[in-house]
């Protein structure tokens, strides 16, 4: 995929549809799987409409809070594509991208499921000034999945 070429809906199809070999480690799967489903709800969240048909390099019409978790989790997500999904026989690279990945994720969860003001609504503020006090909600199905992504 081109990232000047490529929209970020394209991309978002591209990382949720990757397939998952059947003999990857229960666990990778898990963390793989509740990925791809949040990351589809976050790109399809009515909060990135304004940003889903522009390419994935064209500067966010609109930096929002489910705009950051979206590219956060895309780019996780990527994290755990890059790690032998039978998690056997990891090299030290491939051990430090999986606990990586699987403290991001684990971020993840604080950052949607953090009250208001919470840290998400903060950090967006403070990097795009903009959005100060214009915070979406995530909605109960983003937020249901976001405490389930670590269990």
């Amino acid at each position: 995929m081109d990232p000047n070429k490529n929209t970020r809906e394209e991309f978002t199809d591209a990382m949720i549809s990757m397939s998952i070999s059947e003999f990857a480690w229960p666990e990778w799967k898990k963390y793989v799987q509740r990925s791809q489903v949040l990351l589809d709800k976050l790109a399809h969240h009515s909060a990135m409409a304004p940003n889903l048909q522009q390419t994935y390099m064209t500067p966010a019409n609109s930096k929002n809070k489910v705009y950051f978790e979206w590219d956060f989790v895309g780019r996780t997500l990527s994290m755990f594509y890059n790690v032998n999904p039978t998690l056997q026989g990891l090299s030290k690279q491939e051990k430090e991208k999986w606990e990586d990945a699987v403290g991001r994720t684990t971020f993840t969860k604080v950052l949607i499921l953090d009250t208001r003001p919470g840290m998400l609504d903060l950090m967006t503020e403070t990097t795009y000034p903009d959005q100060k006090g214009a915070h979406s909600d995530f909605g109960e199905e983003i937020l249901e999945l976001a405490r389930h992504l670590d269990d």
